[in-house]
């Protein structure tokens, strides 16, 4: 008798459940680098745009002091303002510090990790499985108002 190959495969899985262990724990790592390399790419790519922005920054802050000293008529005001400016984003950002940090970590979580049932999800979606199952195969039966079926 010749099985078709959709039941060869869980007749495989049965006959060698420690070959399908190790097929998955192969996939699964395999899945883990590939992640791993998309995460390190960004990062590679966050941090030129970064450097590149940061140069960026340092020029016109560079700039806008010496705009600044020439309308001023001095050679120190223009830089001390534009510091002052660095200052107080400084200050406002220490003191939303927590509330970001807060975002990047739920930014980041939904990105690179994979959400997984947690125990009692599983329990509960196996049991929902398992009663749809037994329910579409039994038939349907009448049930009296004392809970029996009625006798035929």
């Amino acid at each position: 008798m010749k099985i078709p190959k959709a039941i060869a495969k869980y007749v495989d899985i049965v006959n060698h459940p420690g070959h399908y262990i190790r097929m998955e724990v192969e996939r699964i790592k395999a899945n883990a680098q590939d992640k791993m390399t998309e995460v390190i790419s960004k990062l590679i790519i966050l941090a030129a745009i970064g450097l590149l922005a940061l140069f960026v920054l340092v020029f016109l802050s560079i700039t806008a002091g010496l705009l600044i000293n020439d309308a001023l008529d001095s050679s120190y005001l223009g830089f001390l303002i534009v510091t002052g400016f660095y200052a107080l984003a400084l200050t406002i950002l220490l003191l939303v510090k927590d509330n970001i940090e807060k975002k990047l970590l739920q930014m980041a979580k939904k990105s690179v990790v994979v959400p997984v049932k947690d125990s009692q999800q599983i329990i509960q979606s196996e049991k929902k499985q398992s009663s749809s199952n037994q329910t579409s195969s039994e038939p349907h039966q009448e049930v009296n108002s004392n809970g029996h079926a009625p006798v035929e």
